[in-house]
């Protein structure tokens, strides 16, 4: 299932978020194997905000 994240004149809780607490975020959605979907989500705004994986750990 492809899941497309579009931002919005209304933001939302993801992108009213720091770069720190959305890595934070992020991390712990890889350690508690949160839903493919939602990780997917995550990484689009990631992506929009221009963060690579080498501004990130993770062990996915």
């Amino acid at each position: 299932m492809e899941t497309y994240f579009h931002p919005s004149s209304r933001p939302s809780t993801l992108e009213l978020l720091s770069d720190e607490q959305l890595i934070s975020i992020y991390e712990l959605a890889l350690e508690a194997k949160a839903s493919p979907d939602f990780i997917q989500i995550i990484r689009n705004v990631l992506t929009v905000r221009n963060l690579s994986d080498t501004d990130y750990h993770y062990d996915a």
